[in-house]
């Protein structure tokens, strides 16, 4: 038998407690960013949709390379031709999906009057280029889980997604207040 419960939990309960530990981190790094947050409301409705994508795309990033990795078409060499194509794919969905909604954002945003004086450029500038962060991060992440857990001979299917989402929640909400504060709109 290839796949055992007993040995899925052994794998990923270990990376899953992990997960949790680093997660109340990023709670935290949100908590001491409360007054910012406040002032720019709109910031707080993107928080679960820079980490839902970021996640979403480094999960799917992930799980192409742990099939490649299974049947062969992807070898676990960051020169892979393959990993490479992924990955720039990865990129480019990433920042047409993180353009349209900081529009959809902003706009939805602005009728329930939240944007505060925002204007339209400034906010995808820091929603794109979180984005844009997030994405880098996440993508690194599933390409170094997927390659490392493989050499090892653990189920890289059984890591991936843990590590994607935790970094992609800790990195999202991080990446989010230092472009924030780097873009000039802090308080």
């Amino acid at each position: 038998m290839i796949y055992s419960y007993k040995k899925i939990l052994k794998n990923s309960i270990p990376i899953l407690l992990i997960a949790v530990l680093i997660e109340i981190f990023a709670g935290s790094i949100l908590q001491g960013n409360q007054e910012l947050l406040y002032v720019f409301p709109i910031f707080l409705i993107s928080i679960p949709v820079v980490n839902s994508v970021g996640g979403n795309i480094g999960s799917v990033l992930g799980a192409r390379l742990t099939s490649g990795l299974h049947v062969g078409y992807v070898s676990a060499n960051l020169k892979d031709k393959k990993m490479q194509e992924n990955l720039l794919t990865a990129l480019l969905i990433g920042i047409i999906t993180y353009t349209i909604l900081a529009i959809i954002i902003y706009y939805g945003a602005t009728f329930a009057n939240l944007t505060t004086n925002m204007n339209l450029f400034t906010f995808i500038t820091i929603f794109v280029a979180t984005g844009f962060l997030l994405i880098c991060a996440v993508s690194l992440s599933s390409v170094l889980a997927a390659f490392i857990s493989f050499k090892r001979g653990l189920d890289p299917d059984d890591m991936v997604a843990p590590v994607v989402t935790t970094v992609g929640d800790v990195l999202g909400i991080l990446f989010l207040i230092i472009v924030i504060n780097l873009i000039g709109v802090g308080i």
